[in-house]
């Protein structure tokens, strides 16, 4: 992919940019800071706030197809490929499961793995976040296995057991759901640096509202999805209070589908003015 991009903000003379390598500069690990992991997240949404709509074919909140795009997964793989380390969820995992969730676990593009031994980085470790622990130990995740890493609250025996006894790391944290507190002392204990949330609007918004969220990157679809049954990126189930976002990047994209015109708006903000 050499498609270019224009930046629209802040305003530079040359002002267009190859996508496929649009986010690998600065690299993130190597100027994190060495006493707290940076924490980041991204979401693909439409003009009018869906980053997911019913599917009546697997009968649950998934991306609308009308918004996906190759260049927006292209910088999806490009944050994948900065980090040290990825967090998601039960819901993820079920899904992956099922099928009507990719494999993203790894990177899978030759040229960013690549791109990390060049620069040296880290073998990514995984977190799972379940405090049911209700999800199947497949073949795909037998696969990770030596990378996870699994948070939960659990008080059933036979179901941590069950992860034990195939040699998974699991740890038991007591409450009813796992913090974002829990979640930061284990990745200072486990000296990471660069955290990645594939996991949805939840710990994000979580995150959001114990101010660890570093940077937040947005794509937004130049869109109308409509419909009454959606998710969104913040839900107001934890985040309480006024949070300000600093613009630090702003790119646009145009893509054909369907014989249409699509644009697509990328924004990268702080959320601690970082």
């Amino acid at each position: 992919m050499n498609q270019m991009i224009k930046k629209i903000y802040p305003v530079e003379k040359n002002f267009k940019y190859k996508i496929q390598d649009l986010y690998l500069n600065p690299i993130f690990y190597k100027h994190s800071k060495a006493y707290r992991p940076l924490y980041y997240a991204n979401f693909l949404s439409s003009f009018d706030g869906r980053i997911a709509t019913y599917n009546k074919k697997n009968k649950l909140l998934l991306t609308p197809n009308n918004i996906k795009n190759r260049e927006d997964y292209s910088l999806f793989c490009q944050l994948h490929a900065q980090c040290d380390c990825l967090v998601t969820n039960t819901q993820y995992i079920n899904g992956l499961n099922k099928g009507y969730y990719g494999d993203i676990l790894s990177i899978n593009n030759l040229k960013l793995e690549n791109w990390r031994l060049k620069n040296n980085l880290p073998k990514q470790k995984i977190i799972i976040l379940s405090n049911s622990l209700n999800f199947p130990i497949n073949k795909i995740l037998e696969k990770y296995k030596n990378q996870i890493s699994i948070l939960t609250t659990s008080n059933s025996l036979k179901k941590i057991n069950r992860f034990k006894e195939k040699d998974f790391n699991i740890i038991k944290y007591k409450g009813k759901n796992i913090t974002p507190a829990m979640l930061n002392r284990f990745v200072l204990k486990n000296k990471l640096k660069c955290v990645y949330f594939v996991a949805g609007p939840r710990i994000v918004e979580q995150m959001i509202s114990k101010n660890l969220l570093d940077k937040l990157y947005c794509s937004i679809s130049m869109s109308l999805v409509g419909t009454e049954n959606y998710d969104k990126i913040i839900r107001g189930d934890f985040l309480k209070k006024f949070t300000n976002l600093n613009l630090r990047e702003m790119y646009i994209g145009t893509v054909k589908k369907n014989k249409d015109q699509i644009q697509t708006l990328y924004q990268v903000f702080d959320l601690k003015g970082k």
